[in-house]
């Protein structure tokens, strides 16, 4: 297990044992950065009807950037596609 990862076996106020989940802010700050940059590219592909040139350039990325990030994330193209009017 990674340092600042996983369960800690820690002692309540009441003396017994109990399993208590610990992550590092460095972590926290990982997962809310990923979390923004999943979801600007979601409203970038949803304000480009999917179009993934148009997606990176609004988001000031390169189009193969923009590409791996969406693997990444399991994010699709066609998704946004559907959606248009």
């Amino acid at each position: 297990m990674r340092r600042g990862q996983g369960l800690w076996k820690v002692r309540g106020a009441n003396g017994k044992r109990r399993k208590e989940l610990r992550i590092s802010l460095k972590e926290i700050a990982d997962r809310a950065a990923a979390e923004a940059e999943r979801q600007a590219i979601c409203l970038a592909l949803h304000a480009t009807h999917g179009n993934k040139s148009e997606a990176a350039r609004l988001l000031r990325v390169d189009y193969k950037t923009l590409h791996l990030k969406m693997k990444r994330y399991g994010i699709e193209a066609a998704e946004f596609r559907a959606s248009s009017p």
